[in-house]
């Protein structure tokens, strides 16, 4: 299976020709699959359900006719771009602008995802703009108050990664946003899986659509992405990815993901003490710290990222799966309440953005490897943040920490977590689902005896990250983010 066309070059394709010069001068040569097979479809008017996974060119395959078709007719049309999250729309938004670099002032585009008033969106829509893009429950109220009515001029309706757009309980505001369109008008429906609820999506936005499923693009993944697991107690997790780190024994750039916000700044402070450079990624940072955080990851400056994607975790469980307990290291910070002087409580200001995501949709660039240091709580969720590597025709690596029940917790190292954490259960779920698609998670050996020789290290360090420290770091860091987002908005 092949992820680039070489046989064929953008300049095939009838674009307009400022299109054209943009891709030129971004080095984009040649398309690739999904773009190949969308484009043409696209620009013949044929409606579109594409599957592919991640990392694709997915995003480009439907900017590039959408933005034909404006620069054709610009008077009459309009396009509305859905995405589950604010992270993906912002993302969206900077691909579409470099895009357009010579046709900036011929196409108007409005990004109503991000933090701003509903009376600053109402002055950006009322300029006209001819491509909004946004999550379905932004730009459902302006439709519904007759701030934005697209019953007669919307032309393009695009819906990106529309699994996850359904996940996030979303397909209520879909639903509703239809009947507000016009009765006909060109869709593309983009996802990296095939669901049942995505079939009854199709059949409600989708007219005889050209049904795109590239399924080799998985097969691609299988060959470039090699996955190992390692089972160990909850204190050895951080013996182990101190190792790995300080020696390099994995090189490159590293996702590591946890399950709650708390554990991003315990594993944080515990490897400053060795001087391995972090950043964090969470839903409770402002938006613009979180774009701008994965430019800084994408451009170098940081190897390692610790990233939550507890939004995406509520959204993707496996159909079986047991409810989730709440978090319980958030349980810590008292996201409901907060002890201060007297033993009153106060609650917290600070919430965490419900259209936050991480594991989807987000363009990381050249991952060399994943690190699962809380093992996901569904199998969905592990497929998800292992797609962040091994994309773009690029080999990656998958690391998955597996804590056993029953596993000693050394409550002088770290507070025992609360609720039940059943790894092994959903490990299994992995195994078996990795295996029906030809996969194999190898357990990945270490020499012991001479990890233990940076045991005591280790233990010293995770000592020194207490409770309290824990919390003066996460309030710290939300308190200069808070700051930071204000001079990025400037």
């Amino acid at each position: 299976a092949k992820l680039i066309e070489e046989e064929e070059t953008f300049a095939t394709y009838t674009l307009d020709p400022r299109l054209l010069r943009a891709l030129a001068k971004l080095g984009y040569e040649h398309p690739t699959l999904v773009q190949a097979k969308a484009i043409p479809l696209a620009l013949a008017g044929k409606d579109l359900l594409a599957r592919a996974r991640t990392g694709s060119g997915k995003t480009l395959a439907y900017l590039l006719p959408t933005c034909h078709k404006i620069l054709q007719a610009k008077a009459v049309t309009r396009a509305l771009l859905l995405v589950p999250t604010r992270e993906l729309a912002e993302q969206v938004t900077g691909q579409l602008g470099r895009l357009l670099m010579y046709c900036s002032k011929d196409i108007r585009v409005v990004n109503l995802a991000g933090q701003t008033s509903m009376e600053v969106q109402r002055s950006m829509l009322a300029e006209k703009p001819d491509i909004i893009i946004a999550t379905p429950s932004r730009v459902l109220p302006h439709l519904r108050n007759k701030r934005l009515d697209l019953s007669e001029t919307l032309e393009t309706l695009v819906i990106d990664e529309a699994d996850l757009v359904l996940s996030f309980g979303y397909e209520e505001d879909v639903r509703a946003m239809i009947g507000m369109l016009p009765k006909v008008f060109q869709s593309f429906i983009m996802s990296a899986t095939l669901t049942q609820e995505l079939d009854q999506l199709k059949q409600l936005v989708l007219k005889n659509p050209a049904i795109l499923k590239l399924e080799e693009t998985e097969d691609d993944q299988l060959d470039l992405l090699t996955q190992y697991s390692v089972t160990c107690s909850e204190t050895d997790k951080f013996l182990l990815v101190y190792v790995l780190l300080k020696l390099r024994l994995i090189q490159g750039k590293i996702i590591l993901f946890v399950n709650e916000i708390n554990r991003c700044y315990r594993l944080k402070l515990f490897l400053e003490q060795f001087s391995i450079r972090c950043c964090v990624l969470n839903s409770e940072l402002p938006l613009n710290s979180r774009y701008h955080i994965v430019e800084e990851f994408n451009k170098g400056v940081y190897d390692y990222i610790i990233a939550t994607d507890e939004a995406d975790l509520q959204g993707e469980q496996d159909s079986d799966d047991e409810q989730e307990d709440n978090d319980a290291s958030d349980a810590e910070m008292a996201d409901a309440s907060a002890p201060v002087a007297g033993g009153k409580k106060r609650k917290r200001a600070q919430r965490k953005d419900k259209e936050y995501g991480v594991a989807r949709g987000v363009d990381f660039v050249n991952v060399a490897a994943v690190f699962n240091v809380d093992f996901p709580r569904s199998a969905r969720a592990y497929t998800h943040r292992i797609g962040r590597t091994a994309r773009a025709g690029k080999a990656g690596i998958s690391l998955s920490f597996v804590v056993p029940k029953g596993a000693e917790v050394k409550e002088d190292l770290m507070p025992r977590r609360a609720g039940s954490v059943d790894d092994e259960a959903v490990f299994a779920k992995v195994v078996a689902k990795q295996q029906a698609r030809g996969a194999e998670i190898k357990p990945y050996q270490f020499d012991m005896k001479q990890v233990n020789g940076f045991r005591y290290r280790m233990e010293d360090a995770l000592r020194a990250v207490t409770k309290t420290a824990v919390h003066e770091a996460r309030i710290k860091e939300l308190k200069a983010e808070i700051i930071h987002s204000e001079k990025l908005k400037a």
